[in-house]
């Protein structure tokens, strides 16, 4: 894990990204004027070094070029973007507070279009497994997981309020399995969290001394919300980090237009001698339980080129989008140097997955999922070199889109001055 880390740090310290003075399509009053209802925001990044940056927000989908110097009047700062947030119910939700420190933020639009906070509950610095996160289950109940509380527990809060209304306590259920196994240090709850049809889910991790899963099985909890309690331990035969540290903008957990769920990773224990390996498991509409007909391996052989690492998942009509690197990625992750990280789409019923040729190479500092807006997939490229300041490119980052039907990609926005972490709509 640390070597990764190492690699995604030093690789977002080297494109420290100024602020420029460009113009924009976008004057202030086009930027959640007055009285008026923004439904988008863009979480950017403007300093690489230390992931600080903004929410921006915007009366609808953003379109064209967006210089961050003309936007931020409307904007908050915020000390940490890379890990972004998630838009719910007419406020964004993020995973710290303005000033860096863990927890659920709730951000939402005054009455001149501008963010405010508009409550906060920390979480903690604590963080074992797949890092705490937070879910929505219905408009005034969330959950989430806090480790320095308890880590066999989910607590209970709402998010209108954002006050902790209670806890969900697994320990019976978590010590029943944690004696099958050895070397358990710790036991936690998070990675990912999601709501559908009244059922919660959520991973669970027993991990040893170093941090790493003891056993290779991936286990997700099924929560019943109508009355806080656990439903079910479910169980699959391969350890998946499902969504990856809790970063909500790489989009791992995806609902398709049918129900069916989608759970992704790249990674399972960080030492495992085969390396990163793209898989994606899923859980049928009307199920709680894993749909053990159909999974996607990158070790497997799956795809074309030998193919083993790709970030995101967003499903849509039977394909699924996500950024893949070119190349096979070993358990030196060096292939990470290479920079191929492409835009592919990939058909969930033969498994087969094709590059979206007209999409530039995304570097690999451009971590983010693609999700689906305006009923199409949206990929961020950033491939400059921002070593070279003979570069035009240098400095801009990008928002593609792809149309399934004619295979055709769109350059949809232009981001100067500024990383963009992910769009929400709220």
């Amino acid at each position: 894990m640390k070597k990764l880390l190492n690699i995604i740090t030093i690789s977002l310290a080297s494109v420290l990204i100024p602020l420029n003075s460009c113009t924009t399509e976008f004057e202030s009053d086009d930027i959640g004027g007055a009285n008026e209802v923004g439904s988008f925001a863009i979480f950017i990044t403007t300093n690489t070094q230390d992931s600080s940056g903004f929410l921006v927000p915007f009366d609808g989908l953003p379109s064209g070029e967006i210089d961050v110097t003309q936007a931020l009047t409307k904007g908050i700062q915020l000390a940490n973007t890379r890990n972004a947030g998630v838009g719910f119910n007419g406020a964004v939700y993020h995973t710290s507070n303005p000033f860096g420190e863990a927890g659920i933020q709730r951000l939402v639009l005054d009455g001149s279009g501008r963010f405010i906070e508009d409550g906060f509950i920390p979480t903690g610095a604590l963080s074992y497994g797949g890092g705490a996160t937070f879910g929505f289950a219905t408009e005034t109940k969330g959950y989430y997981t806090d480790h320095a509380l308890s880590q066999a527990a989910v607590q209970i809060f709402n998010p209108e309020t954002m006050v902790r209304t209670g806890e969900i306590d697994f320990a019976e259920a978590i010590n029943a399995i944690r004696t099958t196994l050895e070397n358990v240090e710790t036991t936690s709850i998070g990675g990912f969290m999601v709501e559908r049809d009244g059922k919660f889910f959520t991973q669970l991790y027993f991990s040893d001394e170093q941090g790493n899963q003891v056993d290779d099985k991936t286990y997700v909890a099924v929560i019943d919300v109508a009355t806080d309690t656990l439903d079910r331990i479910i169980v699959w035969d391969d350890h998946m980090k499902i969504g990856y540290f809790s970063f909500k903008n790489i989009n791992y957990v995806n609902i398709d237009e049918k129900n069916d769920m989608y759970l992704g990773t790249f990674i399972g224990n960080f030492t495992d001698p085969e390396g990163p390996n793209f898989r994606v498991i899923r859980i049928r509409d009307g199920a709680t339980d894993f749909d053990s007909t159909w999974d996607l391996n990158g070790k497997r052989g799956d795809f074309p080129n030998g193919e083993t690492f790709a970030i995101g998942g967003a499903v849509m009509n039977g394909k699924m989008y996500v950024k893949m690197f070119r190349i096979p990625v070993d358990n030196t992750f060096a292939a990470l140097q290479e920079k191929e990280n492409y835009a592919y789409e990939i058909d969930l019923i033969n498994r087969s997955a094709s590059k979206i040729e007209d999409i530039p190479v995304g570097y690999w500092r451009s971590v983010h999922g693609p999700a689906i807006y305006a009923g199409k997939p949206y990929f961020i490229v950033e491939n400059a070199d921002l070593q070279d300041p003979n570069d035009p490119n240098r400095g801009k980052a990008y928002y593609y889109s792809y149309d399934p039907d004619t295979k055709t990609s769109k350059l949809e926005i232009t981001v100067i001055g500024g990383q963009p972490q992910n769009i929400v709509e709220f």
